[in-house]
């Protein structure tokens, strides 16, 4: 059964797309994959995202742009300060001696114990939507990761870089003062001008099987417009389809602007012209997520009849709809959106919620891997107002039908972005004409893609990448004494190239052999140590065995001594107990003995009185 992402089938016989993950998956190799619009860049993302067993970000330039791929923006993963940064900016220096400025990488980039560990241990970073990086955005990305991966020799400090994106479409924002000064460095304000590009070429694999349209000669046309290369022809066959008062007459159309308020002004005055009533829509958010990622609006504002688009693909098996499917409002209720499509073979559709994560990437130690921590969502219905909608917007979009409002088209690239959106020739319509002051390409664009990687060696860059792969991780486990996995590693490498006889290996035998040598030295003087210690420690034994023997006499005597105590205190507390009671027998007796002198004493006086008696006292009565 073929492979499939976001309800999207894998094309098994695409070579590019299939070279191109076989890069990702089995070499380190730095990638630039690019494409024409519609060949696929978007799902080979999600499908490394799906299947690699690296330790893997996902990075992108703007907020929604993160968000749709299932990453992060560039500033916030690797908190870089918005602004121009310069080859040579203080903010870059791993040292400050000697200047009154104390601004360095550390100070510049304080990175809490997680990062420093998630930037040490990461194996690939995707960067999505490279056309719209900035030179020196890259050149930042690179010095951070060597200084603090410390790896200062290695391009992105050993890890692994891939850049998906066309530069024949929307070019990077480099405002006029920051351009001023980044000019001084850079040749352009694109990613391939920044100096780690210019010093490590990147493998440059295109993407050719186009997808999106299938007429041959509409596609050969959208080519000559990526390349500024039409006939007078071409622009007639172009303004063929101009029609200024063309109405769509609720045919699913939608108008692709240059500019924001074209946009807004078209979808609010349409909305407002629509009698029925006005539902709103708000959606629910829970821990964070920014106001700038929302791929909708919070507070979505609808009436039947409104013309909408879909934001995000149907994840169900039925796949009704994509990312860009136009369809109409049918059916409103307060918690209910029912929408009809032009195609009359499509039924009616319910829609339902959809949940859109913002993330942050998290280290885990126990498991050695980069994992997604959910830090916030966002839930609302996956729809948009969609009479119109901007250029820039519409990239990575597909519509079956368009009405293109370009005579405002201001940066290379925009015309190609908003005519190749368009499945069909007969799909689309002109509002104004196209001049060849609208249809630009950047020279140096043009200049970049002659470095195109030919087919003929693609083969043996893969090869040699995959080599380099395997005879790198045979070091690192030989490193770590995993010599099975080692010698597994080794032999897949010697499929693709026998470096027996080389030089490096040859070298790398040497060191190693010496390591073991060296090893195996310190591992018999350690015998030799360890056979003395065993020694001591046998004569410690006998030491501690007579000991023993002398502490179990020591203990049987103490015990003879405690039965003999207990005896004698048996004894003495007999004699305590004989003692008290003859004690008690004394004081008994004294008593008695203090009461028979004092009636002895009693009777003394008594005879002592009657002796004392005259007769004549006897004669009065006295006794």
């Amino acid at each position: 059964m073929p492979e499939t992402v976001d309800n999207i089938e894998l094309d098994i016989e695409n070579v590019e797309f299939n070279n191109a993950v076989e890069f990702v998956r089995h070499t380190d190799k730095l990638v630039y994959l690019t494409g024409k619009a519609g060949t696929g860049k978007t799902t080979f993302l999600k499908y490394i995202k799906d299947t690699t067993n690296k330790n893997t970000v996902i990075l992108a330039p703007t907020g929604v742009a993160a968000i749709n791929a299932g990453g992060v923006t560039i500033n916030s993963f690797f908190q870089i300060p918005f602004g121009p940064f310069v080859p040579n900016d203080s903010r870059l220096r791993t040292n400050a001696t000697g200047t009154e400025i104390r601004e360095t990488i550390y100070t510049t980039f304080r990175y809490s114990e997680d990062k420093r560990e998630i930037i040490e241990n990461l194996e690939l970073l995707i960067i999505d939507e490279i056309s719209m990086v900035r030179a020196d955005m890259l050149d930042v990305i690179d010095r951070i990761l060597k200084v603090f991966r410390k790896k200062p020799y290695l391009p992105f400090g050993g890890v692994q870089v891939i850049l998906i994106g066309d530069t024949f479409q929307l070019p990077p924002i480099a405002k006029t003062n920051e351009w001023n000064i980044l000019s001084q460095f850079y040749k352009t304000p694109f990613f391939f001008s920044s100096k780690i590009i210019e010093q490590n070429t990147p493998l440059y694999i295109e993407l050719k099987k186009i997808y999106r349209q299938n007429e041959q000669e509409f596609i050969d046309l959208l080519n000559r417009v990526r390349v500024s290369k039409l006939t007078p022809e071409d622009f007639t066959t172009l303004n063929s389809k101009y029609n200024p008062h063309f109405s769509s007459n609720g045919n699913d159309y939608i108008i692709l602007a240059t500019h924001k308020d074209i946009v807004n002004e078209i979808n609010l005055t349409k909305l407002d012209q629509l009698k029925t009533k006005l539902f709103t829509f708000e959606a629910t958010v829970t821990g964070k997520f920014p106001e700038s990622n929302k791929p909708t609006d919070h507070h979505l504002q609808l009436k039947i009849g409104s013309q909408i688009m879909f934001i995000k693909n149907d994840t169900s098996e039925l796949n009704r709809f994509i990312n860009g499917t136009i369809a109409k409002i049918k059916e409103l209720k307060e918690d209910e959106i029912i929408v009809e499509f032009d195609d009359d073979t499509k039924a009616d559709l319910t829609i339902e919620k959809a949940l859109w994560e913002n993330i942050q990437y998290t280290y885990n130690k126990e498991n050695k891997r980069v994992e997604e921590e959910i830090v916030g969502t966002f839930e609302q219905f996956p729809i948009q107002l969609a009479w119109a909608i901007t250029v820039h917007k519409s990239q990575g979009l597909t519509f079956e039908k368009v009405i293109a409002d370009l005579g405002r088209a201001f940066a290379p690239g925009q015309v190609y972005v908003a005519l190749s959106r368009c499945t069909s020739y007969s799909g689309l319509m002109l509002k104004t004409q196209l001049t060849s002051n609208a249809i630009r390409t950047d020279p140096r664009v043009i200049e970049f893609a002659q470095n195109k990687t030919p087919g003929t060696l693609i083969t043996e860059q893969l090869n040699t990448g995959k080599a380099d792969f395997y005879y790198k991780k045979a070091r690192e486990n030989f490193g770590k004494g995993k010599i099975k996995p080692a010698f597994d590693f080794f032999k897949r490498a010697l499929k693709f190239r026998n470096d027996i006889d080389t030089d490096i290996f040859k070298k790398f035998i040497e060191v190693q052999g010496k390591r073991f040598l060296d090893f195996k030295q310190k591992n018999s003087s350690l015998i030799e140590q360890l056979g003395t210690t065993n020694n001591k420690i046998s004569e410690q034994d006998s030491s501690i065995e007579l000991l023993l023997n002398k502490i179990s006499e020591f203990k049987h005597e103490t015990e003879k001594l405690k039965d003999a105590l207990h005896q004698v205190e048996k004894k003495l507390l007999d004699e305590q107990l004989h003692s008290s009671r003859l004690e008690t027998k004394l004081l008994s007796s004294e008593s008695h003995l203090q009461k028979a002198n004092k009636e002895s004493e009693t009777k003394k006086t008594e005879i002592e009185r009657l002796k004392n008696l005259k007769w004549y006292h006897k004669l009065i009565g006295i006794k």
